[in-house]
């Protein structure tokens, strides 16, 4: 799995209430450098909300912006 087809699943939840396990799950055995385990958190920068990555150095940030009401807008690589 590449990190776009990661991408393409985590477009699938746009619309959608944003919700931690849904966003690991769309990761499915996307790997990088070897390891799998996925983060997503909360972010205080602006211009986003949320980020997920798997836990290595240098891994690609998925970005996430929500509504006011936790529903995703927009996902995408940074």
């Amino acid at each position: 799995m590449t990190k776009q087809d990661v991408l393409k699943n985590l477009k699938k939840l746009i619309g959608f209430e944003f919700n931690a396990n849904d966003v690991i799950c769309a990761f499915e055995d996307f790997e990088e450098n070897g390891k799998n385990e996925v983060i997503v958190s909360e972010s205080s920068n602006n211009g986003y909300d949320f980020t997920a990555y798997i836990n290595d150095y240098d891994s690609t940030q998925f970005l996430f912006k929500v509504d006011e009401n936790n529903f995703i807008n927009d996902v995408w690589i940074s």
